[in-house]
């Protein structure tokens, strides 16, 4: 077995934290062959500003809040947010604010390359922001998990997964584009993730991660089928199971505030009193 390519010299950018990559070696002239790919954990001073590439590129923006060149300027992007640039097409992304900044990649060539990405709808969209992109992120990690491939089994593994990939990326529907029944569903789903992890969740941010949902959509769609923001809906669930646990069970307050995710028993007690009318000392007095 042949030794896996390695980066070119001066590939990988400045301010990469730590990086996750396949690299192909040169393949003749097929129609689709990926060059590499990769999932990249970015520092506060990453950037990419490129007026054109050598290889047809697909940015996806996982994590953090990031900004892109679109229409010659700079603009805010949140995670979900794609960006396609190439040979003779401009592209650019930067790290805005501290982060944590993770994204993927895949670069590739070949002879149906430009068409592949014309019959996805990617060629005049460059810049596109993506409602729910687990789907995504899991085509990403397939093209990465074929670094444990065999050489020759690479190539084609690659080309069929990244077809997949641009598919998918142009079908994918927007986060202004989603119809009404399908928001819904995004919507349970993040839900029901908070339902279950409400004491461990940090907020919700983390949860929107999780979910693989942008934080603007996330914040939106709580917005839209319960007409509060995401941190008052988990403000309140946390504060639902909070009393419960004071009327039927023997957990002291400061018990049942760790029980649902405080670790301040006084911030605990402002929260449950804001939302209750009553300090979760009295309330449970009373119960």
């Amino acid at each position: 077995m042949s030794s896996r390519p390695l980066p070119p010299p001066g590939f990988v950018a400045p301010h990469i934290r730590r990086g996750r990559y396949i690299f192909l070696k040169a393949a003749d002239r097929r129609p689709l062959a990926l060059v590499c790919a990769g999932y990249e954990e970015c520092e506060p001073g990453f950037v990419v500003d490129r007026p054109s590439f050598q290889w047809h590129a697909v940015e996806f923006l996982e994590s953090g809040s990031w900004e892109v060149r679109q229409n010659g300027r700079w603009v805010s992007a949140a995670a979900g947010t794609v960006v396609v640039y190439g040979p003779g097409q401009a592209g650019g992304i930067r790290a805005a604010g501290r982060g944590p900044h993770g994204k993927y990649f895949a670069d590739f060539r070949g002879t149906a390359a430009r068409r592949e990405l014309q019959a996805a709808g990617l060629a005049t969209r460059r810049v596109r922001h993506l409602a729910d992109w687990r789907p995504a992120a899991d085509l990403y990690e397939q093209l990465l998990s074929c670094a444990a491939l065999p050489p020759e089994a690479q190539t084609k593994v690659t080309a069929a997964v990244l077809h997949a990939l641009l598919v998918r990326l142009g079908a994918q529907p927007d986060t202004t584009a989603r119809p009404a029944a399908q928001r819904r569903l995004v919507f349970e789903r993040c839900r029901d993730y908070l339902a279950a992890h409400y004491a461990s969740v940090p907020g919700p941010g983390a949860a929107a991660r999780a979910c693989r949902v942008g934080p603007e959509y996330f914040s939106r769609l709580f917005r839209e089928h319960t007409g509060q923001t995401p941190s008052q809906f988990l403000a309140r669930l946390r504060m639902h199971h909070a009393a419960r646990f004071l009327q039927q069970s023997d957990l002291t307050v400061k018990a049942a505030g760790h029980a649902v995710g405080f670790d301040d028993p006084y911030h605990f007690s402002r929260v449950f009193k804001k939302i209750h009318g009553v300090a979760p000392r009295d309330f449970k007095r009373g119960a």
